[in-house]
């Protein structure tokens, strides 16, 4: 499998062509937060496929500027960084699957430099002792860096993954967000606790 492309992308707007999938991206949404249960049911999804479903319609929540792919058929990359808790799930779920014409890429990595080229980072639990030293190698790069990780939103992750009776929620912090460059929906930051940075992070 290619390595992502480390691509640097600017700050600029993004085109706004997407209202049928954020309308398609919510429903969803709004459907695996009132059946995404944990291990009630034989047939219920498990905590992790929801999370790759989750992975998938932030994708189509969030506006990456053009200038992040080395052009519009290059693929948009999922990087999981650390210990993968997914199993076969991720791929199973975004297989075939494509988010702005860009077709949907799965990769593990092991370093932070490794995830410069992703859309997605998902920073495992593992790296827990480690988040502050990744936070830092994206810092400037167009990357949403999602994690499951206690005050990982507050640190300065993108999204955090909360489990609140036995339910996958989220957690948005919109200026770990906007340091980006990226650009979430009004109606993902509306199904999301927001978090901003702690100030005992540094960040600004």
């Amino acid at each position: 499998m290619e390595r992502p492309a480390q691509t640097r992308g600017n700050s600029k707007r993004c085109a706004q062509d997407g209202s049928r999938c954020f309308r398609a991206a919510s429903a969803l949404i709004v459907i695996l937060l009132a059946c995404a249960g944990g291990a009630r049911g034989q047939h219920a999804p498990s905590e992790y496929q929801v999370k790759a479903a989750f992975l998938f319609n932030f994708g189509k929540f969030v506006e990456w500027p053009q200038s992040s792919f080395a052009s519009p058929q290059a693929p948009f990359w999922v990087c999981v960084l650390g210990e993968d808790p997914f199993g076969s799930s991720l791929d199973d779920t975004l297989r075939a699957k494509a988010i702005d014409g860009h077709p949907v890429s799965v990769t593990r990595i092991k370093g932070a430099t490794s995830a410069r080229g992703c859309q997605i980072v998902f920073v495992s639990a593992s790296e827990k002792a480690r988040l502050p030293a990744i936070l830092g190698s994206l810092r400037g790069w167009n990357a949403l860096v999602v994690g499951e990780s206690e005050g990982f939103a507050a640190a300065g992750g993108g999204i955090q993954f909360l489990l609140e009776e036995n339910r996958v929620r989220f957690a948005i912090n919109p200026d770990a967000i906007r340091r980006a460059g990226l650009q979430a929906s009004s109606r993902l930051l509306a199904l999301a606790k927001i978090v901003h940075d702690d100030p005992r992070t540094g960040k600004n």
